[in-house]
Parts: C-alpha cells; structure tokens; sequence
C-alpha cells in the first residue's frame, strides 16, 4: 500500500514526509548515523530515511546503532532483532553494551549519558555525519509538561522543550527529524509496510516520571504547548548579541559588562546572564530562578553591592557589572606527566612536563604573580579576588608555574555547552568561545 505523505493532522508531518524534509535539507553527501532501539518510533526513523533516501545513490548514507543498556534480561535479542532488521535493509548496523556499574539513583539520566557517549564513540568510528534521534511530538509535550511542573515561570526556558537539533560533546549533531510527529502516525506507516516493532515494558513503569507525564497527557494531549523554541531561539540571539557589543573577558576569569548596557531588556540581560554565569561559574545547568531573581534585583538596583550565586560573584560597580568564579570549593588535583584532565569545570589543563605536578588556585600566600591587565582596566579589589581562582600548576620542586610557562596548557571549557549544546543557543555559545580565544562550535549539516 502507498505511504501516505500529506500532512497527518493539523499539528504534525506524516513520517514520510518528516524523513523527505530532513533529506532535502541536508548538506551532501550525508553519512547519517539512525540510533535505533527496536521500538516503533526509531524503526519508523530507519525506514522512512531508508525510503527518502531511495534514488540518491552515494549522496545518503545509512547506518544505524543499538544501545543495549543492559537494564533488562531480554535486551540482548532485542539488539539481535535490530540487527537483522538492518540486514534485510542492506544498512550497516552496530551494537553497543552499557556494561558500566549501574547507579543506584539517576539511573534515567545515567542511561542517557552512556546512550549519547557510546553512539558518539560509534559516530567517531564510522565518520558518520549527522546522528539522529526518534523523538516525536509526543516526547515534545511530555518533555513541556515535565518542565513545567518544577516551574511554569514566563522565564522557565525549558518550556520551549527540545531543540530539533543537538550538538553533543562539541562535534557531533544530533538532529530529531520526527519532532512534529506524532506516535500513532508513525505507527502507522509501520502498519502499512507489514513492519513489527518492540515495545519496551519499561515505557509503562510509573516509577518513571515520563511515564506517568505520558498517561496524565493521553486523554487530552493536543490541549498541552508543544515548546516555544521561535520564542527562545529569539531571545538567545539577542542575547548574543548584547554579549558581542558590550562584554569584556580578563584573565579567563572576569567579565565585565558596561553599566549602561545594562538598561536593555531586562529578559535579554536575565539570559545573558544566565549563559556567562555557567561559563565563569563552571556550571552545566542554568541556576534556579528564584536566585536568579536576586541577581536581577542588583541589576535593577544601580547601586553598588555584592551577590554570590552558583558559585559566580556579581560585583556592581559604578561603571560596571563583573563577574567572577567564587573563591570557595576549588579542588587540589594530581596530573601524572602528559595526563590531560578537568579542573573546576572551567579549564582542561594538559600537564605538558616530565614530571607529576599538582593544580591548584592561586594563593593569598603566594608570593609571585599572574601577569594582570593594565592598571585601571579593571578595579584592583576584583583583580586581586579573580587571581585567587586561577590555576596554578606546583611542580615536584614546590616551584610555582602559571598558564603560559610551558609546564602545562590550558583550554578554557564552556561548562553549558561544551557536552550539549542545543540549536537554540549555538550562536551566542560561538559569540561566549570566540571571547574565550576558543574555536567556533560547527554548524549543523543542513
């Protein structure tokens, strides 16, 4: 029977037609790598990509991978399955165990960081191009109604949902071609093609707070928000760009933005805020917004004062706002010759000698000192506090060296972005690294 490719209802694609879309759009050629667990949304993914990219030749190339997390007894035949799935396709297929000591607590977030590490490792290998994903426009409004449980706030960025597109690990993109499809559509076409699939008994265990989101949202799922992305990749951009005119980075450890600027649209300079504070602060996550709340209130303010906030000092100056690590928890950490590590989340630092030496912050003790900037620039009471949580590398002998010595090589990190970096954000995260001295993050493959 023909595939159906005309819209599937008022608020999604078919499949087929998601799958074309995605095809036409992307840069050739394509080597997309299809994450596949057997259940009917990633089967669904690998053969309407399959059928889109019919006729194409050596433009588009499938290949696909299964994670077997190893959770449940029968996962191992489910990969089986999935194999020869591919093999009747005539698409190239891996398997990949999670055989790590599984945690007691976090397991779903533990379990998504191993999927996205050992299909990286998988795209490394095969030189895959793009990766892509099966999540649906139902995932979408569970992924919303999650969110908005901890904090419906006009401010919350997580009700924009999932970005369709994912840069992970800093080169790899993860793009989710049936974002505006729903389940039922994709099952479907499955139908249509005589296609089976898995269903896995985990998708109906309430201990999982998705699930229990999913079963609250059956009865009226057209009646939830599926995201708000135009809104927030809009407020990204311009606060990228706020970032661009009117910030200063010192040291890799102070930022500075005018007073003046400041005036702007007080929900542009909260998401600005929000970003620098995860770079300076070495924090992934963005910080609550009740604290938020009182980072904005200094702003407001226009006087002078001090707040310390997930573990970022916001000092308002007459002229300036600056921002700098806290000099609180900031590890002591041992570097074997050539062992590349880590440090505070701010820094990868490279020991680049022959012997072990231990990085650490600068000391009030110590008696030597990081070259600073010029006298003026910035006031001497936040200098003298930021040198107090740069890295210092101690060597053997208990002699000090600093960034640029030689001894060791630092690269700073961008905590918010460096493992996943959303769509939405990629141009102020680019603005933030080019600030950094750091390469650009690649574009996505369309």
């Amino acid at each position: 029977m023909p595939a159906k490719t005309s819209i599937a209802d008022e608020t999604g694609l078919a499949p087929l037609e998601a799958a074309r879309l995605f095809v036409s759009r992307l840069r050739k050629p394509a080597h997309i790598l299809v994450a596949i667990s057997g259940g009917s949304d990633s089967t669904g993914l690998l053969l309407t990509l399959n059928e889109a990219s019919n006729g194409l030749g050596d433009q588009v190339r499938l290949s696909a991978v299964t994670v077997d997390h190893a959770l449940r007894p029968e996962s191992a035949d489910e990969a089986k399955k999935v194999a020869t799935l591919c093999a009747g396709l005539g698409v190239f297929h891996v398997s990949r165990r999670w055989d790590d000591l599984k945690p007691t607590s976090g397991l779903s977030e533990a379990s998504r960081l191993a999927r996205y590490r050992l299909i990286a490792d998988v795209a490394d290998t095969i030189g895959a191009d793009v990766i892509v994903t099966a999540h649906t426009q139902g995932d979408q409004r569970e992924t919303v109604a999650m969110r908005a449980a901890r904090g419906n706030r006009g401010d919350n960025l997580g009700l924009s949902g999932m970005a369709d597109a994912v840069l992970y690990g800093g080169r790899h993109w993860v793009m989710r071609p049936f974002l505006h499809c729903e389940r039922q559509a994709i099952r479907d076409y499955l139908i249509e093609r005589e296609q089976g699939w898995i269903d896995d008994p985990s998708n109906e265990n309430h201990k999982y707070e998705r699930v229990r989101v999913r079963q609250a949202l059956d009865d009226t799922p057209r009646l939830f928000p599926s995201g708000r992305s135009d809104t927030r990749s809009e407020l990204s951009a311009r606060a990228a760009r706020f970032i661009h005119r009117n910030s200063c980075f010192f040291l890799l450890s102070i930022i500075r933005l005018n007073a003046e600027s400041l005036d702007e649209d007080p929900s542009v300079i909260r998401y600005a805020l929000s970003a620098l504070s995860g770079v300076i602060g070495g924090r992934r996550y963005p910080m609550a917004s009740d604290t938020m709340d009182r980072v904005m209130a200094l702003v407001a303010k226009r006087e002078s004062g001090r707040i310390t906030a997930n573990r970022v000092v916001f000092d308002y100056r007459k002229d300036a706002l600056y921002l700098m690590r806290e000099n609180r928890n900031i590890p002591s950490l041992r570097m074997p010759p050539g062992a590349k590590i880590v440090w505070d989340e701010r820094f990868e630092v490279s020991n680049c000698s022959d012997a072990e030496i231990v990085v650490r912050a600068f000391g009030a003790a110590d008696t030597t000192g990081i070259p600073i900037e010029p006298s003026g620039v910035i006031p001497p009471g936040i200098l003298k506090r930021s040198r107090l949580t740069m890295p210092v590398f101690v060597r053997e002998n208990h002699d000090l060296a600093f960034p640029g010595s030689g001894v060791a090589v630092i690269r700073p990190l961008l905590a918010p972005y460096d493992l996943f970096l959303p769509g939405f954000d990629l141009e102020l995260a680019n603005v933030i690294a080019t600030r950094l001295l750091r390469a650009a993050y690649p574009q996505p493959p369309v």
